[in-house]
């Protein structure tokens, strides 16, 4: 069996290939992708080289919805037709699965899947919860710090964790405002997101904005981007024991180190999130059906397979805006 997969050859190169599954066994489920979606920071970080583990040739992405194909006659958690999130993959090319979410078709043991639906799902249903990771990620931070309704909370980056993040703490009943530095985003998410305040970082009336905003000071500082001295410009905005969450990506170590001391002044209370769990997924996928989180309106882009390079090159420049990528299969 043959699939086409997205694959980074080397580090800043990318390229649809033709990959050999292998023979499903009685412990396989054979699944077909319906949908997968571009994470637009872990996967970056992964073309560039730069994550933790990066090893090329690799199939990249974690954010993926298929439906069951076929069963082995051993496996119990799952019937064809099922609809599915996750992934598995076995090949045998050498190939590495940097999770292995952009392929057509997979072969492998269904511990990897989780059951989304018996029946398929509407369009925007598929497309938030084809974000569940990311998502997942902003219902975790909200939940780390326990937002709580009049708080206010100010998250470094609007990008799809910042936004869905406000999202959440909004739902709340707290007070989020976010900063970005991209004049693009912060004029598209004007559109998509009217309920959300977003200001510019480059803003020269932004400490006038933001004390404006949390005269007090800001019960929470949410960093979703990992530049330290945005971080330490905007620590001196929180209140005295308020608390710092750091949901970004921190591998350069020589530039991601934060001004301690003025953390220590302030007596923050740090704290930190890696992946998400079985209940942010389950709070995700409610907070996608109830509306909650409102995902669909964060795309910019919806791709066929056919065109998935294209959204890897708009990953890999910039340009033109994106935000949310998504792959027809």
């Amino acid at each position: 069996m043959k699939t086409t997969a997205v694959v980074f050859p080397e580090a800043n190169r990318f390229e649809l290939r033709e990959l050999t599954l292998k023979q499903p066994g009685p412990g396989d489920i054979v699944v077909r992708t319906v949908l997968s979606a571009i994470s637009p920071g872990t996967e970056r970080w992964c073309l560039r080289g730069l994550h933790l583990g990066s090893t090329f040739p690799c199939v990249p992405g974690y954010h993926r919805i298929g439906v069951v194909e076929a069963c082995g006659a051993a496996v119990a958690a799952f019937q064809v037709g099922d609809i599915v999130y996750g992934t598995g993959n076995a090949w045998e090319e050498k190939v590495v699965s940097m999770w292995g979410a952009h392929v057509g078709r997979s072969v492998s043991p269904p511990g990897g899947y989780k059951l989304v639906a018996k029946t398929m799902p509407s369009d925007a249903e598929l497309e938030g919860i084809g974000f569940a990771v990311l998502a997942g990620v902003s219902n975790r931070g909200v939940n780390m710090v326990n937002v709580q309704a009049g708080q206010t909370m100010l998250s470094i980056g609007a990008g799809i964790v910042g936004v869905c993040a406000a999202q959440l703490a909004l739902a709340r009943g707290a007070k989020p405002v976010l900063v970005d530095k991209d004049p693009e985003r912060i004029a598209f998410l004007a559109h998509a997101q009217p309920q959300l305040t977003v200001f510019s970082v480059d803003d020269p009336q932004l400490d006038a904005k933001l004390t404006a905003f949390a005269p007090g000071g800001f019960d929470l500082l949410h960093d979703t981007v990992g530049h330290a001295a945005t971080t330490d410009a905007l620590v001196k905005k929180t209140r005295n024991q308020g608390t710092l969450l750091l949901q970004a990506q921190y591998f350069d170590k020589e530039k991601c180190a934060l001004d301690l001391d003025q953390i220590k002044v302030r007596e923050l209370t740090i704290k930190t999130t890696c992946g998400t769990r079985q209940e942010d997924w389950d709070q995700t996928v409610a907070n996608v059906r109830s509306g909650v989180l409102q995902i669909p309106p964060l795309i910019t882009h919806r791709l066929t397979a056919a065109q998935a390079l294209q959204g890897y090159e708009m990953l890999h420049t910039g340009k033109p805006h994106n935000l949310g990528m998504v792959i027809r299969w």
